[in-house]
């Protein structure tokens, strides 16, 4: 928590927070600098101390303060206002009045003394609207557009309150401005401010967060993901340079004062109403120094962490699930600040489907196919489980899609208690094709059901081919013929006969016709 605060003081960051709500106004120079010093606001010797209205000041005027990490007098002037034109001017105008003003006040042509600065001015101001990128630049954030290193994303990740980094958006091992937080919640924000309008660097108290976490995918099959089972994966995380030790210089160099920041470890943004912001440097990370060029470490190029190829193994634990992370900790990138932690390696479990067992939580469920007969008639059957396969004593009269519960037969969860089961659905399977004896067992078994004789239900009938009454007559005579004969061999007019031809069927009926009809 901040110290403290005097009354005035606080009245005054009320007064800068009303300001800061109202709409941009041009940049007025403040009457009288704010001279106090750190020792006078806690109390030590003179708690406040003003420095006199100068000459161009009027006696009467009421003394005011300003609360700015730098002197507001060091603020760039407003380009549009410099050159004379309005916002919304064409090119081809801002270009005309250009040259127009550079004459008047070249140094050559212009003996006035104050003609140097004015032409640095003019000149300054028609670089920043010819440009087409700093013109809108500066339309959208103002004179902190102009600043020395100014990045439109560092920027807004300093009114958001994220940080950047040099090795990308992944990893955030190095912290953003407001104390590197990564949420820009309003108290922090508002803290950070405190410190920058008290004129201190905060870089002592910045909370640095861990280095970023590094996402991987590991593909599993079912049995696998059930038992548990290890893996290998590769990655490159960011690690701590061997040939520097982090520090980023060769042997025997030497840091060298940022030059962004003059060594305070914070820079200033000028706003358009008039105040500083000040936030972390972002060249130098606070630290205030920076490895210069030709002192930088071959390896790491001067940051102190390298990427490097590395293997880890992954424990999966049984009952693991398809898309579950696991968190491995601290085996993501090294963090720029030695006093956190590294990040962490989160790997994504893939678990590839199963043929034998759909998974349900921590049950399973197994299809377990039967002929008809052990479904009628009872029996057992295998079963497979995550163990070996079972018998399994199937009940007679199971009906297709009766389910048999096996208890602890199914997952150990993860995270939880107990063992699922595993569930068995029978399906009955019906033969395509019977033989005559299955065919005629069932034919009993359904005589037998639907009350029917056994006799009738065996007798199949026959087609006999067409027959004229010469034929039938004749068969009749012949038939009782042989069964009157006295003698064998002798028929009713004496003919003899084949004692060895009995009609027996339409094929020796037919051929007794023909042997009449021939006199044979």
């Amino acid at each position: 928590m901040p110290p403290r605060l005097p009354s005035q003081r606080f009245l005054s960051l009320n007064s800068l927070h009303a300001t800061c709500l109202s709409p941009p106004v041009a940049h007025t120079r403040s009457l009288v600098t704010c001279l106090t010093t750190r020792q006078s606001c806690h109390g030590k010797g003179r708690r406040r101390t003003f420095a006199e209205p100068g000459p161009s000041v009027h006696p009467y005027l009421p003394r005011q303060r300003a609360f700015h990490a730098s002197s507001p007098r060091s603020a760039p002037k407003d380009p549009y206002q410099v050159l004379g034109v309005k916002k919304d001017a064409s090119a081809a105008d801002i270009k005309k009045t250009y040259f127009a003003l550079a004459r008047k006040y070249h140094p050559d042509t212009n003996p006035d003394k104050n003609a140097q600065e004015k032409f640095v001015e003019i000149q300054e101001a028609y670089d920043i609207l010819k440009d087409e990128k700093k013109r809108a630049e500066y339309d959208k954030y103002g004179a902190a557009s102009q600043q020395p290193g100014f990045d439109a994303n560092a920027y807004e990740n300093a009114r958001s309150g994220f940080g950047a980094s040099p090795f990308g958006s992944s990893y955030r091992g190095f912290s953003g401005t407001f104390s590197g937080r990564r949420g820009g919640s309003p108290g922090h924000i508002f803290e950070e401010l405190l410190g920058a309008f008290q004129g201190a660097a905060r870089q002592n108290e910045q909370t640095f967060s861990r280095g970023g976490d590094i996402e991987t995918t590991v593909g599993v099959s079912f049995m696998e993901a059930c038992k548990g089972t290890s893996r290998t994966v590769n990655i490159t995380p960011i690690v701590q340079c061997d040939s520097c030790s982090g520090t980023g210089l060769k042997k025997g160099a030497s840091r060298s004062t940022c030059g962004y920041c003059g060594g305070s470890g914070v820079r200033t943004y000028v706003l358009d109403s008039g105040f500083h912001m000040q936030t972390t440097c972002n060249a130098c990370q606070g630290a205030g120094s920076v490895v210069p060029p030709d002192s930088q470490c071959g390896p790491c190029s001067g940051i102190g962490h390298v990427r490097v190829r590395k293997s880890v193994k992954v424990d999966i634990p049984a009952g693991v699930e398809d898309g579950m992370t696991l968190r491995v900790p601290s085996q993501g990138d090294a963090p720029l600040d030695s006093s956190s932690r590294p990040g962490d390696l989160l790997v994504r479990i893939n678990v590839a489907s199963s043929k034998v067992f759909r998974r349900q939580g921590a049950n399973l469920y197994h299809e377990a196919r039967i002929p008809v007969h052990t479904a009628l008639l009872g029996g057992r059957v295998r079963v497979p489980t995550l163990d070996g396969e079972v018998d399994v004593r199937v009940p007679s009269g199971t009906q297709p899609g009766e389910q048999m519960v096996l208890k602890g037969h199914g997952i150990t969860p993860t995270f939880g208690r107990g063992t699922g089961d595993l569930l068995v659905t029978f399906n009955v399977q019906l033969p395509r094709a019977l033989t005559p004896r299955q065919r005629e067992i069932l034919q009993q078994y359904s005589d037998d059901v639907e009350g029917r004789s056994a006799n009738n239900s065996r007798q199949e009938p026959r087609q006999d081919p067409p027959r004229s009454p010469d034929d039938d007559e004749a068969t009749s005579s012949s038939t009782s013929g042989s069964r009157a004969s006295t003698g064998p061999g002798t028929s009713t007019n004496g003919t003899e006969s084949s004692p060895s031809v009995r009609p027996d069927g339409w094929v020796s009926r037919t051929l007794e016709g023909i042997r009449r009809l021939i006199g044979f």
